[in-house]
């Protein structure tokens, strides 16, 4: 069972997700973040950049809704999003956790560490909060709290423990709990 600050977090992340602001989570709202990521960073309609971007989060939506047994039309409602949530991701089977947490960290890295580095910059933070239209705002301040060692760069383990406070931490100070920006305004409808 999700504790009141878990559904919180959740509900924020499926609002960050739902690009459209309908409601509902669908393919369009993915698509339209892999297109908003390719404007962001300059690719060209038509280009091999733009392709893998628009691909890479299509392969997202498949994944999710592999998980939640939808078809590639169809659309999760939040109520769907928060049993998913609590099932799979936050109390179900730890292997299947842990494959979920460190996709979610292989896809912010795939998508967001634009020089290959191995790490994500302040820059490249920012980045992920425009493509998610997420308040701009509160990414200095979330970048900070996930950058546990103070070196301006989040690293693949940061960015792991991260999420997975994100997910499953109670501890309404957890720095994970600011992984995609400020979370605490977001109620259950």
């Amino acid at each position: 069972m999700l504790t009141p600050l878990q559904e919180k977090k959740l509900v924020h992340y499926f609002n960050v997700l739902d690009f459209d602001k309908s409601g509902t989570l669908e393919k369009a709202d993915f698509l339209n973040i892999g297109e908003n990521l390719s404007i962001l960073w300059g690719f060209k309609e038509g280009t091999p950049e733009y392709a893998a971007s628009i691909d890479r989060c299509r392969n997202t939506w498949t994944a999710f809704r592999n998980f939640i047994g939808k078809s590639d039309e169809s659309h999760a409602t939040i109520e769907e999003w928060i049993e998913f949530a609590d099932m799979v991701v936050v109390n179900g089977d730890e292997e299947l956790y842990e494959k979920h947490v460190n996709k979610v960290m292989r896809e912010i890295f795939n998508l967001f560490d634009l020089d290959g580095d191995g790490y994500i910059s302040l820059n490249e933070y920012i980045d992920l909060f425009m493509a998610y239209r997420i308040e701009i705002r509160y990414s200095a301040r979330a970048f900070t709290k996930l950058d546990l060692n103070q070196d301006d760069l989040i690293s693949r383990d940061e960015l792991l423990s991260g999420i997975k406070e994100f997910f499953r931490s109670d501890d309404k100070e957890a720095a994970g709990n600011w992984l995609f920006g400020f979370w605490e305004t977001y109620l259950k409808n």
